[in-house]
């Protein structure tokens, strides 16, 4: 019994180590003001928020990143500014009802991809959409899981990714942390399981 006590403190004190690194990490990056991790309830409640988000129009919007982060064991919580560095994948993808993508955000550094026998329209300056008569009928806005590449370097770390929350979702996160609506501020979702060896 007091060796099996004992396993449970010294992978408790390991796990709690592998926490702390992981929040260090994330505390140091540039651009990153805030970071704490989730409670159970917190988590209850952001999926509750994502499942019922809005239409924009006659557009769904699916945020697979954050409930793909809510599958993961720990849920980290960033508020960063814009000196943060730019996600290493479009974050908002635009989608068909047969699964192809027909629009993408921009990333900065990265070019609008070409599409053989079809024409790119520009939404702004950071969003592309891949125009072919007839290929947007069901189209959705979705939101991709994202890699983190600084966690997944943490060692004792596994199945990391990371998400944007939608508008309400980030609002209710930051008011989590006690911040005002501030648009120079967004939160990111950092998930991640911890290996058992």
């Amino acid at each position: 019994m007091r060796l099996e006590a004992r396993f449970s403190m010294d992978s408790r004190r390991t796990e709690v180590a592998k926490l702390d690194e992981v929040m260090k990490v994330l505390s140091g990056l540039k651009g990153v003001e805030h970071s704490i991790f989730l409670s159970k309830s917190v988590r209850a409640e952001l999926g509750r928020i994502e499942k019922h988000y809005p239409s924009i129009g006659p557009l769904t919007v699916q945020n697979d990143g954050v409930f793909e982060c809510l599958k993961r064991e720990h849920i980290a919580c960033i508020v960063k500014d814009k000196s943060f560095r730019p996600p290493p994948m479009p974050t908002v993808l635009l989608v068909n009802n047969k699964g192809k993508v027909i629009g993408e955000e921009l990333v900065p550094g990265h070019k609008a991809k070409e599409r053989a026998g079809g024409k790119r329209l520009f939404l702004g300056k950071d969003f592309v959409i891949f125009y072919k008569e007839g290929e947007g009928k069901g189209a959705k806005f979705v939101l991709p899981p994202v890699p983190f590449k600084e966690i997944e370097e943490v060692k004792g770390v596994e199945r990391v990714c990371s998400s944007s929350p939608s508008t309400a979702g980030d609002f209710y996160l930051r008011n989590c942390v006690g911040l005002e609506d501030d648009p120079k501020l967004a939160t990111i979702l950092i998930a991640f399981d911890l290996s058992r060896h």
